[in-house]
């Protein structure tokens, strides 16, 4: 984790994200096959090729001892909407094949793997293939493994079936198959392939079925020789997997943590591509506020998404009526809901445009939200716009629940369990603290932090992941931490508005440079990573942030933004608001007071460093959005501009 310079404990090695504004010969015993319900028939081109997908959900498991899903068959659907529907990604309908539940066999899917992608493909035809379900492992059979497992995808017949599941090995055959049609194979697995599982009372659910000796029929003749299926050796496959390094692939709320944010980058639209290299940028933050999972990406990421360079207009909310309420219908977008913060631009709009507050008509927040409609009302109009029905409503602020995290106190009955007299004290504190009371909230589930009691009969919190993110000498210091946490949830579920003027991920490069003074105790090699990659620190090193501006750019920008440890603590810079400008071209090493921090424990964690720019006209005093609203409010004036925009973004929204 990481403390400024000045902390006393001073220990560890770190991994930070830089972000800125997935044999045998035995016998099936499954009944023939059902029918495909989708077509297989020849496919549409358009454009001047085909765009093929294969869309997998499974929720509903045939055999007991394998748990049920709730959010598989819904990001089945939302991924499926997102490449045919009106705003999408241009994929026919008749060129999308959607397996869920219990067509969503093994033997189905090999069927439809062949009939409706390498069957159809041809050379630049475009091939999806999204899995939204259980992983899991068995013993590796032909010794190509190095950690001794072969990964699994788990369909509807597993366990019930030896063809229930299907090994990496066989995956990355049909791939391969895949590949001699056509090299445009994009592939996103939302299941696990670890082991690591949340806590028991958790309502965050691994999409993992452990290890079992059951038989798994087998079909690859050779291993693939690279322990799992290989991306790498498939060249042009681009690879999206919910999980990596141990940690586990989660759902929430009756959807995947992984495809949610992924469908929320990906429903954007920009004046250029979006390119799979972008999407990777942006989809580890927003996960990583509602989860610790490390997704991963690889392949030649350089392209655009799924192909499709022409569409303009990205996926919103549409105004049905303007009331008041305001009547809005549209897709299940993450974040959307009760307190939502929406602009109302023109029905004709393009992603350019809906990245400008300016060409906004109206803010609205809403009220109600049921399924695939809502009711809102306005907060703001521009003079001489009114809203008319066709209108464009895009989300700019989530629901407030999506800005809350939930807190559960071990009871006093078990083990560390904390006794009723403080777990009382600590709720009243919660309550009569006005910033802590709105964003958190104290519940039976273990979704995002747990107190317990530890043998010194210290306070500690521990996170999702159920690792030890803070050890209390005070219980009152619990109220600040939380709220701390709070805050980061989110600010890392921030997005930049560049518009046309700018590229998120590319017209500010970050990188963590290592100071020009260590202590002593620095142990290790510095390796340096690129801009705006992942940055391993060696134990007890100290760093710099460096942000450099793109000489290509079209305006000067001022720089700032936070660090966020796992601890809790949030460090904004520049710490003492100094403006710092940067003509495109130039490079800033922020290095002031407060600026030089150092990893501490606990190690193999992952910390964010987000960068933001802003115009000259729109200044920001990001040290202080790290406090209260209070102390924001005494520090600058919270009620015009971007900083006032932010400083309400904190807050839920009244309805």
């Amino acid at each position: 984790m990481i403390r400024q310079r000045r902390s006393p404990r001073e220990w560890l090695v770190l991994t930070i994200f830089l972000g800125v504004l997935s044999g045998c010969n035995g016998e099936s015993t499954q009944s023939p096959a059902a029918s495909l319900s989708c077509e297989t028939g020849e496919a549409v081109a358009t454009d001047g090729y085909r765009r093929l997908a294969l869309i997998v959900g499974v929720g509903e498991y045939a055999d007991d001892s394998v748990p049920d899903l709730a959010g598989t068959v819904v990001d089945a659907r939302r991924m499926h909407e997102l490449l045919t529907g009106q705003f999408g990604y241009g994929f026919p309908k008749q060129n999308v094949c959607l397996l869920l539940d219990e067509e969503a066999t093994g033997e189905n899917f090999r069927r439809a793997f062949d009939e409706v992608l390498v069957n159809r493909a041809q050379p630049d035809d475009i091939a999806v293939v999204f899995f939204a379900g259980h992983g899991s492992q068995i013993w590796d059979a032909n010794g190509d493994e190095p950690d001794q497992w072969d990964e699994t995808l788990v369909f509807h017949d597993a366990l019930a079936s030896e063809t229930g599941e299907i090994v990496d090995d066989d995956f990355h055959d049909m791939l391969r198959r895949l590949h001699q049609r056509t090299q445009n194979i994009v592939t996103i697995l939302d299941s696990c392939n670890s082991g690591t599982a949340t806590r028991a009372a958790s309502s965050m659910t691994a999409r993992f079925v452990p290890p079992t000796d059951r038989k798994i029929k087998i079909t690859s003749a050779d291993g693939d020789g690279e322990g799992a299926w290989a991306p790498q050796s498939l060249p042009g496959l681009i690879a999206f997997t919910a999980a990596t390094d141990g940690t586990p692939a989660l759902e929430r709320n009756a959807k995947g943590i992984f495809t949610d944010a992924l469908i929320q980058v990906m429903s954007q639209v920009s004046e250029r591509p979006l390119t799979y290299a972008q999407v990777a940028r942006q989809v580890p933050p927003l996960v990583a506020s509602s989860s610790y999972q490390i997704p991963f990406f690889q392949g030649e990421l350089n392209q655009s998404v799924f192909g499709n360079s022409g569409r303009t207009r990205p996926v919103g909310w549409d105004v049905v009526s303007v009331g008041p309420p305001i009547e809005l219908s549209g897709p299940p977008l993450p974040g959307f809901g009760v307190g939502a913060e929406l602009r109302v631009y023109d029905g004709a709009a393009t992603g350019d445009d809906v990245k400008d507050p300016a060409k906004a008509k109206a803010t609205i927040i809403v009220d109600e939200a049921t399924g695939l409609n809502a009711k809102a009302h306005v907060t703001a109009l521009a003079e001489a716009r009114p809203i008319d029905p066709g209108d464009l409503a895009m989300l700019v602020r989530p629901a407030n629940d999506f800005l809350k995290i939930t807190l559960s106190i071990r009871p006093a009955n078990l083990p560390g369990g904390v006794p009723e007299n403080r777990a009382e004290q600590i709720r009243t504190w919660l309550a009569d603290e006005p910033e802590a009371a709105m964003l958190v909230e104290v519940a039976e589930s273990l979704d995002d932090f747990e107190l317990s009691v530890n043998s010194d009969d210290k306070l500690i919190l521990r996170g999702p992941e159920n690792q030890v993110r803070m050890v209390f000498d005070r219980d009152r210091a619990v109220v600040r931490n939380l709220w701390q946490h709070a805050r980061q949830h989110a600010l890392l579920k921030l997005r930049g508005e560049g518009g046309a003027d700018f590229v998120d991920q590319e017209t500010l490069e970050v990188q963590l440079i290592a100071a020009a003074r260590q202590a002593a105790c620095a142990d290790g090699t510095w390796r340096q990573s690129s801009p705006n990659r992942e940055q391993v620190i060696p134990l007890c090193h100290a760093f710099n942030i460096k942000v450099s501006h793109a000489a290509g750019s079209r305006m000067p920008l001022l720089i700032g933004g936070f660090v966020l440890s796992t601890d809790g603590s949030t460090y904004g810079f520049p710490a003492d608001g100094r403006a710092i400008m940067l003509e495109p071209g130039d490079e800033v090493v922020l290095n002031g007071r407060s600026e030089t921090f150092r990893a501490t424990v606990p190690i193999d964690v992952q910390d964010h460093v987000l960068v933001f720019g802003t115009q000259e006209t729109n200044p920001v005093q990001w040290h202080l959005l790290t406090e209260t609203a209070a102390t924001r409010s005494a520090g600058a004036e919270p009620r015009s501009g971007l900083y006032g925009a932010l400083h309400r973004y904190l807050q839920p929204n009244s309805t």
